[in-house]
């Protein structure tokens, strides 16, 4: 975001890093930096333990590393489905054949259920549907280009 009034004439750049709670902790917190450096979010994260979702971002793998196996990277769907979702244009065909396995997953989390109701179905449900995702993503790879859309090596 754009901020005045800081050391520097005119104006810059500010960060507003969401913290999103779960079920137990249903809490939403925004905290303001003046940078995007992995500081903030590090500092903010401190004495922090369990899981932490985020975004591609770089500065993050360094919280992740630092705290020593005690906070856990989870992955977010979203951001791997933009670019099969992009993909589509070029493979039409492969790319939806893994939105379409993407979107199963999406109606696996769409219920309101317990924590350990959820683990429960998604180890029913979910776990066939990543086995036949990794086939299908292994299978594409070779036959794609590295640096084309759906070009990736084998998982």
């Amino acid at each position: 975001m754009t901020v005045l009034g800081g050391k520097k004439p005119g104006s810059t750049k500010g960060r507003i890093w969401a913290y999103i709670g779960d079920a137990e902790h249903p809490y939403s917190v925004y905290d303001f930096t003046m940078s995007q450096a992995r500081d903030g979010p590090a500092t903010f994260l401190t004495g922090y333990h369990g899981f932490l979702q985020a975004d591609a971002y770089t500065g993050h793998e360094g919280i992740y590393i630092d705290s020593q196996g005690t906070i856990l990277e989870l992955a977010c769907w979203a951001h791997a489905r933009r670019k099969f979702y992009d993909a589509r244009t070029n493979a039409p065909r492969n790319a939806n054949q893994v939105l379409e396995l993407i979107h199963q997953l999406y109606d696996v989390e769409d219920r309101g259920l317990s924590i350990g109701e959820r683990h429960t179905l998604r180890q029913q449900k979910s776990t066939p549907i990543l086995d036949r995702m990794e086939r299908a993503v292994n299978k594409m790879s070779v036959r794609n280009l590295p640096k084309s859309a759906m070009g990736c090596s084998p998982c």
